[in-house]
């Protein structure tokens, strides 16, 4: 072999540096590339799942918990992620379809996931649920860390007839129950003794305007010296239906203002067609009228189209959206305030009522019913 001349090595080792150059600047532009193409959470997720030594999640896990990390720095405490299979159960909820056994829950200041609330004389009491109770599973699907309140409320809601399995803690020791899920009563009516009509509404899901326009035709049929109107344990729903529901009661003009993202207004308005627009009204409320219902009863009382009796309401001013997502997961979160048409919030405040008058579930009466039949009496 002959020996290589002192320009051919010069030529190969030009040709070897400057391919190494060209390398080095690829791997640094490569770099710079995939750093900013690659969002943060992609960049943790590929390490983990590249180096971690033990279990991985998997990575709708993976994605769920970015999320949920994401939405607990963002100032709304009613921003969640549903993923299945409550989030199967929202539509039919909303159009109130789905059965109930009585109870609320909540997330202690451990995390936990427990009964705050237990409806008296529901199947949930009667079968022994406790105020307290940790919640473990429901269904056979544990609840964790991941379940949000919304998500484990859709989970007590199903087909009518149909138990709820629930999984408890209490004291250390683990209960099982069984209550069987009933049909959620949207409102329900009757005209009293004194011919006065009484209309119990506990919602304002999509089904309610019919339901109320129904209830309303048969009780002005009997020509009723007034109306008591009870959203006293209403828990809230659309603002659509509670302009709907308003409507029948005041004939013209602004019921309640929504203000969204910079600033932006809608006005609702009354619908223009009252079916009572004339006869004396009484609303009902308590510390468990939310949202749209507080949202009616403040609208009666500043317009002065009825009088308002019972204990200051809940509090919550705020109005939410639900955005179904890919691979059924549902995204509810606040989207603006309502107001009343003179501006005023109850957001975190509650709204108090013209007449104090609260009941006493101690005792055989309705405290509250009978302050508004006084009144009623007061007025012949």
């Amino acid at each position: 072999m002959k020996n290589l001349s002192r320009e051919t090595v010069s030529q190969a080792a030009y040709f070897v540096l400057i391919s190494l150059i060209w390398l080095v600047i690829g791997w640094v532009l490569r770099s710079q590339f995939v750093t900013r193409q690659t969002s943060l959470e992609d960049q943790v997720k590929q390490i983990i799942q590249d180096d971690f030594p033990g279990e991985i999640p998997s990575e709708a896990d993976l994605s769920f918990a970015a999320v949920q990390g994401m939405l607990s720095i963002v100032d709304d405490p009613f921003a969640v992620v549903v993923p299945p299979p409550s989030s199967l159960k929202f539509a039919a909820d909303m159009a109130g379809e789905t059965g109930i056994v009585g109870l609320v829950p909540n997330i202690n200041e451990a995390g936990q996931m427990y009964i705050e609330t237990v409806i008296p004389g529901s199947t949930a009491d009667l079968e022994g649920v406790r105020v307290g109770d940790i919640l473990l599973s429901i269904d056979g699907i544990p609840v964790n860390a991941a379940t949000t309140v919304t998500g484990s409320a859709l989970l007590f809601r199903g087909p009518v007839g149909e138990p709820a399995q629930l999984v408890v803690e209490r004291n250390g020791e683990i209960l099982n129950f069984a209550p069987v899920r009933v049909e959620r009563v949207a409102l329900e009516w009757e005209i009293l003794d004194n011919g006065v009509g009484y209309i119990a509404q506990y919602t304002f899901t999509t089904n309610v305007p019919k339901l109320f326009d129904e209830a309303l035709a048969a009780i002005m049929a009997t020509n009723p010296p007034a109306i008591i109107w009870d959203v006293r344990f209403n828990g809230g729903g659309s603002m659509t239906v509670a302009q709907d529901v308003l409507s029948n009661f005041i004939e013209d003009g602004p019921l309640f203002e929504v203000t969204l993202k910079d600033g932006e207004t809608r006005l609702f308005s009354a619908e223009g067609d009252a079916a009572a627009p004339d006869v004396p009204l009484y609303v009902l409320v308590n510390e468990f009228t939310y949202s749209a219902a507080e949202t009616v009863a403040s609208t009666i009382q500043e317009t002065g189209r009825g009088t308002t009796i019972g204990a200051t309401t809940y509090g919550k001013g705020t109005i939410q959206n639900s955005v179904p997502l890919p691979d059924d997961y549902l995204f509810e979160y606040t989207i603006g305030y309502w107001h009343t048409p003179n501006g005023v919030s109850y957001q975190g405040v509650g709204f108090t009522p013209a007449i104090n008058a609260p009941d006493d579930p101690e005792t055989a009466v309705d405290e509250t019913i009978e302050a508004a039949l006084a009144q009623i009496s007061s007025r012949d």
